[in-house]
């Protein structure tokens, strides 16, 4: 079965490298590596040129204006010819048995997470995170799902299915959570990784670091509470 990494990036040069590599050195035989270029302005144009010209598997697509992360991703997703989508962040790395662990979970389910390091901007190692199984009513009652974006994984089928959300959620980081929210409220198989599948770079220009949390709050309690309503 054939996977596909999907890196949506905007001005992530000084990472995407490492992003890219990381999902070269994958044990599973049969993947590609799709990089969104959300119209970025400093070297990523030029290095993704040249890396290409070295690797067949990776496909680079260069969108003429940014649209954000939200649109990036359904691009690659639809773009992509995997069999599942894995996706990855351009700050981020996928150690190399991830595609291997995932492609055999996504037998059994639609939809996966796994555990994580935690990294820094240098790559030192700040603690881990371990994915558990996921439970929407603790999700909507905490506010948290519990689960790095950058572990996941998907049938290519729930990929199109359900596009990531614009808009507000995008803007505040939020179209993971409510991409999660709506796949397990759809009935799909939803499962977990207990192995550490790669490490989440945390560094302050994250936008989970610079976004409006006020906003934030307010977003998924109004968001919850809709969902209750239209249940």
């Amino acid at each position: 079965m054939k996977l596909s990494f999907v890196i949506p990036s905007y001005n992530s040069a000084a990472w995407l490298s490492h992003a890219i590599v990381s999902a070269q050195k994958q044990t599973h035989p049969n993947i590609e590596i799709v990089v969104v270029d959300d119209a970025s302005t400093d070297s990523t144009q030029k290095f993704m040129e040249f890396i290409c010209e070295k690797d067949a598997r990776i496909k680079y697509l260069r969108l003429l204006k940014n649209l954000g992360r939200s649109a990036a991703r359904n691009h690659g997703n639809k773009m992509a010819t995997g069999d599942y989508i894995a996706v990855l962040d351009a700050d981020d790395i996928a150690y190399p048995e991830r595609a291997a662990l995932t492609v055999k979970a996504l037998q059994k389910a639609d939809f996966v997470h796994g555990s994580c390091d935690y990294i820094d901007a240098i790559g030192t190692k700040l603690g881990t995170h371990y994915a558990d199984v996921f439970s929407r009513e603790k999700a909507l009652r905490e506010g948290v799902n519990r689960i790095v974006h950058s572990t996941c994984a998907y049938t290519k089928k729930l990929a199109l299915r359900f596009p990531y959300e614009g808009a507000e959620a995008a803007k505040l980081g939020l179209d993971d959570y409510v991409f999660q929210l709506a796949v397990s409220a759809s009935g799909a198989k939803m499962d977990h990784i207990t192995q550490v599948v790669g490490a989440y770079r945390d560094i302050p220009s994250g936008v989970s670091k610079t976004r409006d949390h006020t906003a934030v709050v307010a977003f998924k309690k109004a968001y919850a509470e809709a969902l209750t309503t239209n249940a």
